[in-house]
């Protein structure tokens, strides 16, 4: 059988099952398991080998240790204590508290990892409240899915963990690298509440102005997520312990925290436990199926032949970038976003090689198309999770984050001309 025939097998096989509804890891497993069949490889020696040699990483050993740090975050109630000290902040401006949820997601971001764990957190505390208080269904629901997609940029992030093990790249400097453009989305979220809430105030009625003592007595409510927050930035920043050393021990914080609040138990630590196994095993098992369809697709050369097609047609690197933004835009309203980053990757990979691109930029600049996809109908993983808690409907969501959603192009579009807000953070600290 001819390569050809095989590759068109190989890729109708992967998106029957997709469309059809097959779980993504099944899917991308069985497609590389057939490519490397019809070539003839010996099936035992090289899924034995993909199935140890991807998932024996220390890199990786980071992901279930910050989804249990995060868990924990959430079942203790420190989550909580988070969104009503920030609130005393923040919610005098004009916007009043749904400035609370960008900057409560922003903060639980740098714990978490995860935009679904980010937008559960915050989402559970918040739409009840704000709800009861009359605010804006949709500026709620709308801030919150959006905020929530932080969880995969500000670090630390599970995605740009996968991606730094998969492209070979430092966690930490990707990790720098989502610092300054979490911030800056962050900022940009705030000043649309803002200007939206002075034009008009009923959608978002402000609180009470707090005093300077009432604000300073909030940190007993948010100091053990500034704690936790402030030890993971400067023992990676700082270059004192990896990614992995750094979730272990924040990890052991947590626990500590927890059972200085009083709020730890068997049960709790149980739950947490479960909760992380179910995700962290999801994670991992489609990164494991990822690496075998590509090993099948190297086999068929399908990694080599897409950049030679790619250069044979002339194109600028910004209309390759362009052309890669249009594919991660599109395939975001049919994926969630770990499975649309391993999915790509052995795709745009080399492409992005061949124009010379930063790795570690380009892997901020993926980690915010995967963004886009997450509050990206009809798979949108954020919009289900924050309709999911509230009693709103689907396209109550969706309304609610169009002018967000705009937010995320419009900063997109800003890092792609101006690849030193990127960059200048990770080469500052560790080395151009």
């Amino acid at each position: 059988m001819s390569i050809p025939v095989i590759i068109t097998l190989t890729i109708v096989l992967l998106f029957s099952l997709l469309l059809g509804g097959m779980w993504v890891f099944s899917a991308l497993g069985v497609a590389g398991v057939l490519g490397l069949f019809l070539m003839g490889v010996n099936l035992g020696g090289a899924i034995s080998y993909q199935l140890w040699g991807s998932s024996n990483s220390f890199e990786l050993t980071a992901i279930p240790l910050f989804i249990f740090m995060g868990e924990i975050m959430i079942q203790s109630g420190m989550s909580k204590g988070l969104y009503s000290g920030v609130s005393k902040w923040v919610g005098s401006f004009p916007g009043g508290l749904i400035h609370t949820n960008v900057v409560a997601c922003a903060l639980f971001a740098a714990i978490s990892g995860s935009s679904v764990a980010t937008a559960a957190a915050i989402g559970t505390v918040a739409i009840p409240d704000q709800e009861a208080r009359g605010y804006d269904k949709k500026l709620i629901l709308g801030s919150i899915a959006a905020s929530g997609t932080l969880g995969i940029l500000i670090p630390p992030s599970i995605i740009m963990i996968l991606y730094g093990s998969w492209m070979e790249v430092s966690v930490a400097r990707l990790f720098a690298a989502g610092f300054i453009p979490g911030i800056i989305i962050s900022v940009f979220f705030m000043l649309y509440i803002a200007i939206k809430c002075l034009r008009q105030p009923k959608l978002a009625p402000r609180l009470k102005s707090f005093s300077l003592r009432e604000k300073l007595l909030s940190f007993k409510e948010i100091w053990p997520g500034v704690l936790i927050i402030t030890f993971i930035l400067v023992a990676i920043f700082g270059g004192l312990m990896t990614p992995s050393e750094t979730a272990a021990v924040s990890v052991a914080l947590v626990l500590l925290l927890a059972t200085l609040l009083r709020s730890f138990s068997w049960r709790l630590l149980y739950k947490c436990a479960i909760n992380t196994l179910h995700t962290a095993t999801m994670i991992l098992i489609i990164y494991v199926s990822a690496k075998i369809l590509v090993m099948s697709l190297m086999y068929l050369g399908l990694t080599s032949s897409i950049p030679r097609f790619v250069n044979s047609l002339g194109l600028t690197p910004i209309s390759t970038l362009l052309i890669i933004y249009v594919i991660y835009l599109i395939l975001g309203c049919f994926f969630d976003g770990t499975s649309l980053l391993l999915v790509t990757l052995p795709i745009v990979q080399p492409l992005v090689a061949n124009i010379g691109v930063d790795l570690v930029w380009f892997g901020v600049v993926a980690t915010i198309l995967i963004e886009v996809g997450m509050i990206t109908p009809p798979v949108g993983l954020n919009l289900y999770v924050i309709t999911g808690i509230s009693d709103a409907t689907l396209s109550e969501t969706i309304k609610g984050i169009l002018p967000f959603f705009l937010i995320l192009l419009a900063c997109l579009a800003l890092f792609t001309i101006s690849p030193q807000l990127v960059t200048w953070l990770p080469d500052l600290l560790f080395g151009g």
